[in-house]
């Protein structure tokens, strides 16, 4: 029985996946960091929506403002397109970050790139027990 996914899908989702856990882990980090900025609004991506669409794509890539051509960019390549959206949260009299959904937050994506990265880790394994069978 074939694959429901070629390794070529498999390889790109996974590639996909961690590049939107960074950028996630990102977005929860500056978050944290406005901890105390007067009305601040939190930014997200919600990673199955923005997996989603990145799988939809050909090539999809983040478009992140950057404000001096010296900087990093602040997404990996291959995420043009992805939403990042304002989150309007509960307001705690200062501006909108929870620092415990944050937090929260933080967890689940570190789960959810732990995962990829370890799928991609067992992949590359199988490739060079593969490589290294078929040169005997």
């Amino acid at each position: 029985m074939a694959d429901k996914f070629s390794f070529h899908q498999v390889w790109g989702g996974l590639e996909k996946a961690l590049g939107i856990s960074q950028l996630r882990h990102s977005l929860i980090t500056g978050n944290i960091s406005h901890l105390e900025t007067p009305r601040y609004k939190p930014k997200e991506v919600e990673f199955q929506d923005a997996l989603k669409q990145a799988m939809g794509q050909q090539s999809p890539q983040v478009s992140v403002a950057q404000t001096d051509p010296r900087h990093l960019g602040a997404a990996p390549e291959g995420l043009k397109g992805v939403d990042v959206k304002e989150e309007e949260g509960e307001w705690n009299g200062f501006n909108w970050v929870n620092i415990d959904k944050e937090m929260t937050r933080m967890m689940e994506n570190d789960l959810l790139f732990r995962t990829a990265s370890e799928i991609l880790i067992r992949k590359i394994g199988l490739l060079k027990d593969i490589i290294r069978e078929g040169g005997r």
